[in-house]
């Protein structure tokens, strides 16, 4: 029977959650209110809410009816610098991505690569201590987000020495940065750190393979065949030759961003729009180059 600390957090959770869905605010910014209320929760009843909602490895081979706690223990956090350290990095990446992906999407590469870190974790350390917290998911959505848009900028805190610094990097660099540096020390400070190393490179890479698999995206090139749905006026088509034929990328850009204004995409009749890869549908996330 879980103690009542343990249902609080879980009927946060499941609220956030749901109001997130029915008001389409973002799933991004209800993980965050969810963990801190839980954090709160969890810092006066650590230990009744460890034994309830934390995973430990052992719990893979011999407590099957414990295998729950690999969703619950991504909500729970050693202490502050742990929870803000994963806030703020989720803050700066879940954001842009959801917006990118839609929220069933994020949803589905962040529990997934959570738990998949965690499981890979436990293949490697069987150990009966507890691991918890959301690094995995949140090391699964940067290797996603560097697999579908590897050269879209956000803002993330990189290390600099012994501090972190918030800087504007491609994603593609963070993840391959963050990616050899938890590879180094998952082998060089091997359980000796109390990071668990191995669920962050565990949470990368099932991102990217989430990636491949759930956001492979119709991309076609830009120009006068794929657009031929786009162009009802003559004028429609000029822009297209303009575009086409346009060898400076900032102008490029401005006749692409006329185009897209007066038109919906062709497949789905979805909203259109611009970032730096070229233009693309808000709905079906078609991406036309």
């Amino acid at each position: 029977m879980l103690k009542i600390p343990s249902m609080v957090a879980l009927i946060i959770i499941a609220v956030t959650t749901l109001v997130a869905y029915k008001k389409r605010f973002g799933l991004t910014l209800a993980l965050l209110v969810s963990n801190f209320s839980i954090f709160f929760v969890y810092t006066i009843y650590r230990n009744e809410m460890s034994f309830d909602l934390a995973f430990s490895p052992i719990y893979l081979y011999s407590y099957p009816e414990k295998l729950y706690t690999l969703a619950t223990t991504m909500f729970l956090h050693a202490d502050l610098s742990h929870i803000l350290g994963n806030m703020i990095t989720l803050f700066f990446l879940g954001i842009p991505f959801e917006r990118r992906v839609g929220l069933k999407r994020f949803a589905l590469i962040y529990f997934i690569s959570g738990i998949g870190g965690t499981i890979i974790y436990s293949l490697v350390n069987p150990s009966p201590t507890f691991l918890i917290g959301a690094s995995g998911a949140i090391f699964g959505i940067l290797g996603a987000f560097a697999f579908a848009y590897p050269f879209e900028e956000v803002v993330m805190p990189l290390p600099f020495f012994f501090i972190a610094i918030l800087t504007r990097v491609k994603v593609l660099y963070a993840a391959i940065l963050f990616g050899l540096l938890e590879l180094g020390f998952s082998l060089i400070s091997y359980g000796y750190d109390n990071v668990a190393h191995v669920a962050h490179v565990g949470g990368l890479v099932t991102g990217i393979l989430l990636s491949w698999i759930v956001l492979r995206e119709r991309k076609v090139r830009i120009g006068i065949v794929e657009y031929r749905d786009l162009a009802e006026v003559t004028r429609d088509r000029e822009l297209m030759d303009r575009i086409r034929g346009e060898s400076i990328p900032e102008i490029r850009k401005e006749w692409i961003r006329e185009l897209i204004t007066k038109h919906r995409c062709p497949y789905c009749n979805g909203r259109l729009s611009y970032h730096d890869e070229g233009a693309y549908c808000r709905r079906c996330r078609t991406i036309f180059r």
